[in-house]
């Protein structure tokens, strides 16, 4: 299964794209969130599920910031988002962490999503 689809509102040929070039300079990042959400590296697509990850906590820090407008799905969203990110965690060092790989590998999404255009 192409799980590329999950990646909505861009052109799917230009996110397996992306995603190629970023996994040579972040495939590190990758791997250390996809432990972090117990995603194993054997399953299809597993950088596509981490990526969409990505982009959904995107859309939660834009909430939490306030530059979005929250509904009870996308609160529900968030909070799933965050215990995803939490569970295992010891201190809050090591859940900022990872928020930082997640909001890094979102950016350079962006960025580079942009520069293939």
């Amino acid at each position: 299964m192409d799980r590329i689809g999950l990646i909505e509102g861009f052109d799917q040929a230009k996110v397996r794209e992306t995603l190629n070039v970023m996994l040579r300079d972040k495939g590190h990042e990758f791997q250390e969130l996809a432990k972090t959400l117990n995603i194993p590296v054997t399953t299809d697509d597993w950088q596509v599920i981490v990526l969409k990850f990505c982009l959904d906590f995107e859309d939660c820090l834009k909430i939490w910031t306030d530059s979005e407008e929250p509904n009870s799905i996308k609160n529900t969203k968030c909070m799933t988002i965050m215990r995803e990110i939490a569970k295992g965690k010891k201190n809050f060092s090591e859940i900022i962490n990872m928020q930082n790989v997640a909001q890094t590998l979102f950016s350079e999404f962006h960025e580079t999503y942009k520069r293939i255009g």
